[in-house]
């Protein structure tokens, strides 16, 4: 199931999703594994590949049923931190991300976790430390890798971060989030047409899910090629696919509409999105910081 994860991508995580659900079968009182089905429903609403009405209750029953089983299991605690931080609840994942750190100070995901809650809160010195920690403990965790660059760029140190992504990428050159990232940073640097270049790279490789069209359609708008933008806006639109609705208000602002950028920012509040959370420091938003309705919003979801 891991060496699946591990590889990157919506299509490997559901076959990790699939060999747990084999395990918990087998063998009903494995906490590890009902931990790890929590981080895999999880994973899969955040890529927005698994609506959150049933992929957020599927998590959390998984994440309880692991601390049941075991409530000193690290790898309990971080499920649930995750779940925590997802749903705003910010005192309760900060104390469980810590709690997973004390049970075991050498979990590398559990480092990742404090550090992008870290990050959230703007706090992103101690967040670039958490992630350099994360790779300290595991070296070779792709997913590490492609999270050093999120924390740097939203830190808006964007050198540093493009300067690690390109270094990751030369000894992993299939992983898709590691293109993503690096193409989220071009965004943010205004170098519209290599973002371009690095989304279609990871869409090539499984990233093809809603919030992958999203980033591209942004590049696209911002680099002055409206009517691609407005193609994949249009598709989005009329998909049957799930897609967040905060992520799709990027899009939105990236083609100057402003009114349904925060119509969409709405409706993300009401369905709780995930993708709110990143609302304070994601450049993505960077264009509407400076209305009122965008800090009304930031009060509201409690950052």
């Amino acid at each position: 199931a891991l060496f699946y994860r591990n590889k990157g991508g919506s299509e490997n995580e559901k076959k990790s999703i699939e060999y747990l659900n084999q395990a918990t079968a087998v063998d009903p009182a494995y906490a590890l594994a009902y931990a790890q089905l929590s981080e895999g429903y999880l994973r899969l609403v955040v890529q927005s590949v698994l609506d959150p009405k049933d992929g957020i209750p599927q998590a959390e029953a998984a994440a309880r049923k692991a601390l049941e089983l075991d409530e000193s299991l690290a790898d309990a605690h971080y499920a649930l931190a995750n779940l925590k931080l997802n749903g705003w609840d910010w005192a309760t994942a900060e104390r469980e991300y810590k709690r997973a750190i004390e049970l075991n100070p050498n979990l590398a995901k559990a480092h990742a976790g404090y550090s992008s809650y870290l990050s959230v809160m703007g706090r992103h010195e101690q967040a670039i430390a958490e992630i350099k920690r994360t790779r300290e403990l595991d070296p070779l965790s792709p997913l590490g890798k492609a999270a050093v660059g999120e924390r740097l760029r939203n830190a808006r140190q964007y050198d540093q971060a493009i300067e690690a992504l390109k270094k990751s990428l030369e000894r992993d050159q299939n992983f898709p989030n590691l293109h993503r990232s690096l193409g989220r940073v071009y965004a943010a640097k205004g170098q519209y047409a290599k973002a371009i270049a690095a989304y279609q790279e990871a869409i090539r490789l499984d990233q093809d899910t809603s919030i992958m069209e999203i980033y591209l359609g942004a590049a696209y708008a911002l680099g002055g090629e409206r009517e691609r933008a407005q193609a994949i806006l249009k598709r989005l639109q009329t998909s049957n696919q799930y897609v967040s609705p905060a992520k799709l208000a990027v899009l939105y602002a990236a083609l100057g509409e402003r009114d349904q950028a925060f119509a969409s920012l709405e409706k993300a509040y009401t369905a709780r999105d995930l993708q709110m959370q990143f609302l304070g420091v994601d450049p993505d938003y960077d264009s509407l910081r400076s209305d009122p309705r965008f800090q009304d919003l930031l009060r509201r979801v409690g950052l």
